[in-house]
This record gives C-alpha cells, structure tokens and sequence, in this order.
C-alpha cells in the first residue's frame, strides 16, 4: 500500500504540500535559506555563522553583555520580555553572535559577565535558565605567530511560565510504522527505566486489553513528559500526577497513534483532531522507511505540520547499516517535500538549536538516532522535547489576534462522567474561555444547537482507562490549549446535550451554521483505477469531524490521480460544523487524498 509520496509532492502539487503554508506571511524562499544554513553550520563546526536575526520570533542574538547601564539593562529586560511573548513562555538566547549571525564569541571575562547580566534580566522577569550550552570559536589573534584565540558562544534557553497558564504545554503526535518502536520510546521517555528488548515498557502506554495482547496500538495512547524550571525530568521524581504538574514549568503532551495499516482512520482522525504542534516520525533501523513511514509523513506534510525523525533500534545494527537508512530517510524526507535539509543531532546543544528551527522555518527535519534498550542518544532526545516550543501559529503577536476572534472550541472526545455529567474534551481554537461562560453546543446530527453553562475547566482529560492524564482545574482557558469541560444543558436541564464528537461550542451571538454541503478542492493521490467521479463516497477528516461525504458534483466530470479539480460534496447522514480554509484528508478502501475546504453551502 504505497502512499505514492513522489506523485504528489512535484512542484504542481506544491499548494498544500508545501513548507510554506505554515511561515504566517514571511518569506519562504529567505527561510528555507536560513534553515538549509542552519543545516550546514549544525553539521560541520568549521563555519562560525548563524542565519541572520529575524524581528519576529523568540530567538535574540547578542554579542555580549557587559556592564550595561541601567537605561541598557531595563531595555534588555522588556526586549526579553517582548521574545518570551513571541515563545509563549520560552526564549532562546544565542551569546556571542551578531546580528547578521557571524559566531564572534566572548572571551572568558565577558561570557562570565554576560552571564550574570542575561541572569539578572531573568530574575527580574521571574524567568528561569533552563539549558545552557556552549561551543568554542576560534578567531585570530594579533600577535605576531598568528594564533588563534579561544571564544565561546552560548546558547540559553529562558523560560517564564505565563499567569494565565500552569506550564507551557506543547502537542507532540508520534508516528511510524508497527513494530518500529513507537511505545517503547514513550515508555522510556515517560519512566525512569530502559526496555527489555522485548517491549516492557510499551505495556505503560496501551489503553485496551487486546493492545497488551497484540503489542500494538489501536487507539489514540496519550501521556506526558513534565520538565521542572532547570529542565529536569518530573516523571522519575514525583510521586503523584498532581505532585508532578504542580511542579511542572513544561509539559509535553505525547500523542502514540496506531502504525497498523487497518488502523489508519484512527491514526488520521488523531492527527487532524488533536492539533498537535510537531511530529515525531519513528524509523526502525533494522527495517528502514516502509510504506506506511511514507504514508504517515504525507499525512503529516498534508497537515503542514513540522516533522522531526527518530531512528530507534540503534543497538541492533551496525554503523553502515545505520549510514544506510540515515541515507534513505533523507531521501524520502526530499521526495516529501522537505527539502529545507537534515539536521543531524548529537549533542544537547545542536537540540536546542534544532529545536528552534523546527517550527520557525517548515523546512528543517531534526534527525536522531537513539536506543531504547542501552539508552543510547536518549540524552539529545529529551533536550530536544524540553527545548521543543508551540506552534508558529501560537506565536505571541499570532495568539493575541487568536483572542479577539469569536469563541470556537472543538470537541474530539466525549465522556459521561459520574456525579459531574457530560463531558467534553478538546482545544480552544479562537477566542476565550472562562467557568461559568453560557455557550451554544452544536450541531447535532439534525443541525440544532443547544446552549449549555460551562460548570468547570480542566487543563487535560481526567484518568479513563487506566491512562495517566493531567488534572489541574483553571478558571479560564487560551488560543491552543487542550481542556476538558464539565458542561451543563441552560435551556432544558431534563435533556442531555447529547455531544459528540466534531461539535464545537459557540458564544450565543455567534452565527450558529451547520451545513450537510460544502465545495472543496480535492487531490486525488492513490486509486485502484484512475479516476472518481460523482457518486463516490469515502470518510473525510475535516478537523475534528470525521463523517462519511459523497461526491455530488465533479468540475470537469472526474477527478484524476495526481490532479486538482473543484467538488461539490454531501454529507448524507448527517449536519457538520465545517469552515471555510481547513485542510481535509480523505480516504476509503486504497483511495487516498487530500484538499481545502472551499466554500461552505449553509442551508
């Protein structure tokens, strides 16, 4: 079952397949640049340049700080506040870099000094220096025999949790294939012990008794990895999930998806559902790239979202073989469209910079090769996660215009708690959210809204199943975080809302639309024959809806393999919540594609 990677990602195909949909209005070209740059210097120490300093964004380059004055110093301190707003709580400091990004580095005096100034500006902020790393520079000296002098330039990540938030939250959704290592990687990631070599630790994340059975996930296995103010793993320490979160200044969220083929609408509905912020492509090293690695790093380019690979089973193979499937990662990596290069990471400081320019420029992929058995590599995994910032699209300038808008909330998971009612799991996509808000819940399958009183704020799902979820009750909820919401019927308290998934919550004077149409350009990328036509009909994953949709009407008659064409389609069974601009991914039997929403056809 080949996902015909190289069909889809020419230059023809390049709208949604395209690193730059997700660089919120810069310029692609001067990013690609920056990264293939980035690429280069991470891979070779001999060139003592960065890419040059970008307005935007929360990464600040400074040649040194020594002995500023007061006037200098309060400049310091609101430009650091202005990047941790652009980082959501997080800052990368580069020390002994110009602006243009020439390494010139500090000498042992002025690192020391610059060190205590960058620290006196966190204080002042209530931030805290997480990772501190550093690297030699060697310029010439002025001295007749010519030698060089040792500098070094460092790199710091500042961190100051929001008021609004507990800790700075990131998505991470892990991807590849069976058998490659996938839960394993979490279990090691989430507790203080390495695997077996038969996959003891996998038996943390399953959810489902057959899961522990077969060894291989069916459903969408969530769990966390807490990272305290110096950057030290919560998990091995805390007794309690409580204990843990409380503490707790990073959390990230890990999303183990199914990497069965006959689980792949699982897979698909967790990726453009639960929103996460990255990707975390898993390649085994005794198997290498196989179909389904292919299949899920174009669900993954489809969604724009930014990709980073794993090559687990380190131990298990020689150095040439390794060579090998490093080689042709990279090639798939190409023929996907990510053509912005490979950054080959080793160390905790070329983490913290791949981590910086994973989200930044949509075109760098980060490439790691670890063990869970001897723990081999685990160190620059775990710097990497800790360093991973939100999504671009949650910057500080972006999240503020997010919070204007109109509230929207969509729900991906329901549940029926006992003595609290129903319960609604999701993200807030737009707008604001506080306890005891009154909003419209809707559609429902005959396309009515009900409005309902938000009876309490939860940052994450509550424990189902067995599995490890974080509890921390808020009073109000930002653009990008994941809730779950306890609400209660206002208009008839004896008729339950009757949630579902892929309904969203509305404030009451809001348009409440629901429509069983809609116009959306479609790609068709795999068929058994060569061309669809009207009548088809295939599972669409539209956000958080996933609903069966036929083909009405086709431009041109036929959709064909490898082409765009306009379509109108139904949903027949029941009303939807669609918008306007969302990407979308189709599939049924062998049939694959992809698309946008175009228009929305209300009735």
């Amino acid at each position: 079952m080949d996902f015909m990677v190289s069909n889809f990602c020419e230059e023809e195909c390049g709208r949604v397949f395209n690193p730059s949909r997700q660089l919120s209005g810069r310029s692609s070209s001067a990013l690609l640049a920056r990264t293939r740059l980035v690429s280069e210097l991470l891979d070779s120490d001999a060139e003592n340049r960065l890419p040059p300093e970008m307005e935007l964004g929360n990464i600040e380059y400074k040649a040194k700080l020594v002995s500023p004055s007061v006037s200098r110093l309060e400049h310091l301190i609101t430009q650091m506040k202005w990047r941790l707003s652009e980082g959501m709580g997080e800052a990368i400091y580069e020390l002994g870099v110009e602006d243009d990004g020439r390494m010139v580095g500090m000498c042992d005096e002025e690192y020391d000094e610059s060190m205590r100034t960058l620290r006196t500006m966190a204080d002042a902020l209530s931030a805290d220096i997480v990772e501190c790393t550093e690297r030699e520079v060697r310029e010439a000296s002025d001295d007749e025999n010519g030698e060089t002098e040792r500098r070094r330039v460092a790199e710091v990540l500042i961190r100051r949790v929001p008021e609004s938030q507990p800790f700075v939250e990131s998505r991470l959704a892990v991807l590849g294939g069976a058998d490659v290592g996938k839960s394993t990687l979490c279990g090691v990631l989430t507790h203080q012990t390495l695997d077996d070599g038969n996959g003891k630790t996998r038996m943390n994340q399953f959810r489902h008794p057959h899961e522990v059975l077969t060894g291989k996930t069916s459903s969408v296995c969530q769990d966390m990895i807490a990272f305290d103010n110096k950057g030290k793993i919560l998990n091995y320490s805390a007794t309690s999930v409580s204990e843990m979160v409380e503490q707790a200044t990073k959390v990230v969220h890990l999303l183990d998806l199914a990497g069965d083929a006959k689980y792949l609408k699982t897979t698909i509905y967790g990726l453009s559902a639960y929103g996460p912020h990255a990707v975390c492509l898993i390649v085994s090293a005794t198997i290498g790239p196989t179909a389904i690695t292919r299949e899920h790093l174009g669900l993954a380019v489809a969604l724009s979202l930014p990709v980073f690979v794993v090559i687990t089973k380190r131990d298990a193979v020689t150095k040439e073989r390794l060579r090998s499937v490093m080689d042709a990662v990279t090639r798939l990596l190409g023929r996907a469209g990510l053509r912005g290069g490979v950054i080959k990471v080793k160390r905790k400081r070329e983490a913290v910079r791949a981590a910086s320019v994973l989200l930044s420029s949509g075109g760098a992929v980060p490439l790691l090769c670890v063990s869970s058995v001897t723990g081999e590599g685990m160190k620059a995994l775990r710097c990497l996660l800790n360093a991973l910032p939100p999504s671009t699209a949650m910057m500080g300038h972006r999240k503020e215009e997010l919070m204007r808008l109109p509230l929207l909330f969509t729900v991906e998971e329901t549940y029926q708690v006992p003595h609290v009612g129903e319960v609604a799991c999701g993200v807030l996509a737009e707008g604001s959210l506080r306890m005891r808000d009154r909003v419209m819940v809707g559609p429902s399958k005959e396309g009515k809204w009900r409005l309902a009183t938000v009876a309490g704020v939860r940052r994450a799902k509550d424990t189902v199943a067995g599995v490890r979820r974080v509890k921390v009750p808020v009073l109000s909820v930002e653009p990008g975080q994941a809730v779950s919401l306890s609400l209660l019927p206002a208009d008839n308290v004896d008729e339950p809302l009757g949630l579902r998934r892929g309904m969203v919550l509305q404030c009451e004077l809001a348009p409440h639309s629901a429509c069983t149409r809609f116009v959306a350009q479609l790609m068709l990328l795999s068929h058994e024959g060569t061309t669809v036509s009207s009548g088809f009909e295939a599972i669409f994953f539209i956000g958080s809806v996933r609903q069966l949709a036929r083909i009405e009407k086709v431009e041109g008659t036929t959709l064909r393999t490898g082409e765009w064409a306009t379509v109108e389609m139904r949903f027949p069974y029941s009303c939807e919540f669609v918008r306007r601009g969302t990407p979308l991914i189709f599939r049924q039997g062998k049939t694959r594609g992809i698309g946008d929403v175009v228009e929305v056809i209300e009735e």
